[in-house]
């Protein structure tokens, strides 16, 4: 397994710059064996599960181009109403079931996320991930709900890093994994290969105090929002952080319909909102900041959820203690 990391500057001292940086899925780790019109698939500790999967077994005869392959891929469950993620849990009923297959298929459908190549015409073992990557996506021809490639990155910017981790979380996966670019295939042993980027700490529960109108695509929506948590001592708000990145569009409008009717006072693009919107946020660390009337600064600070049952923020002195025991 790979080796877990609690920064991206650590994971970037493991495994170099740039870095692959791909969705680490909650779903089955699954090995796929193609020969000729052959399809056989298997769970990581190499159980032939060929039979309870038909439509996986479809999806790779229709969708790779070759006649002798072995993809790692992941194999994700989704709802078929609205194309959200199933957790692995349920999709597990799907690889112990040797009856019902068809009805399982319809209940729990699922999409082949491949992401590496094992064997092409030949041992892809010794060969550097970035070609190993190159030569899959020339061979797997992409079909959205049946079979797409990981979603994957190469990047050293670790804004970059911190956005796939908050897209995939909000996707309903499990983070993200950093890799050499120029690393072997290496079965087993990870060291120096990838590292799997920790999940971010406690959350806090804090108040959006102030936003931006954003600008492009996505103009006429508020982003870049200021958090703010409670001093109890001045019975006011303290900024602690901005959300910057990885919020998905859904989240950004939903957060503008909040906050429209808050705004208190416009400069610019710039808008200070009364203090009613509590989210839960997620960061990577808390550090001092001399930047924030809070004297503190979320590193990374990501959404969870909308805290409806909360009027007031978590307070300076929870994120004071929560400082001193890192």
């Amino acid at each position: 397994l790979a080796k877990k990391v609690d920064t991206i500057e650590e994971g970037f001292e493991e495994v170099g710059e740039p870095a692959a940086i791909d969705y680490k899925f909650d779903g089955m780790r699954a090995q796929l064996h193609k020969k000729g019109d052959e399809v056989q698939i298997f769970t990581r500790r190499l159980e032939n599960v060929t039979e309870q999967f038909p439509d996986v077994k479809t999806a790779i005869k229709n969708n790779i181009d070759s006649n002798k392959c072995i993809v790692d891929a992941e194999i994700v469950a989704y709802n078929p109403n609205d194309g959200s993620t199933i957790p692995f849990q349920q999709l597990s009923k799907r690889i112990k079931r040797k009856y019902d297959i068809q009805r399982l298929k319809e209940e729990i459908p699922v999409e082949v996320r491949p992401f590496d190549l094992i064997y092409e015409n030949g041992s892809k073992l010794e060969e550097e991930y970035q070609d190993r990557w190159k030569h899959l996506e020339q061979i797997v021809e992409e079909e959205k709900r049946e079979i797409r490639m990981a979603d994957h990155r190469e990047t050293s910017d670790p804004e970059k890093v911190q956005e796939l981790q908050q897209k995939s979380l909000s996707k309903g996966h499990e983070g993200i994994m950093m890799k050499s670019l120029e690393a072997e295939y290496k079965p087993g042993n990870r060291v120096g290969y990838m590292v799997k980027l920790k999940p971010v700490m406690e959350t806090l529960d804090l108040a959006i105090i102030g936003a931006k109108w954003s600008e492009g695509r996505r103009s006429g929506w508020l982003g870049r929002l200021k958090l703010g948590c409670w001093d109890k001592n001045e019975q006011e708000y303290l900024m602690i952080g901005r959300m910057a990145t990885g919020l998905t569009d859904e989240q950004l409008e939903e957060i503008t319909e909040k906050l429209k009717p808050l705004v208190v006072e416009e400069k610019g693009r710039e808008v200070k909102v009364k203090p009613e919107v509590i989210i839960e946020a997620e960061y990577e660390e808390i550090q001092k900041s001399p930047n924030y009337d809070s004297g503190y600064a979320l590193r990374f600070p990501r959404m969870k959820q909308f805290r409806e049952d909360k009027d007031e923020a978590d307070s300076l002195g929870k994120v004071e203690n929560l400082y001193d025991s890192q």
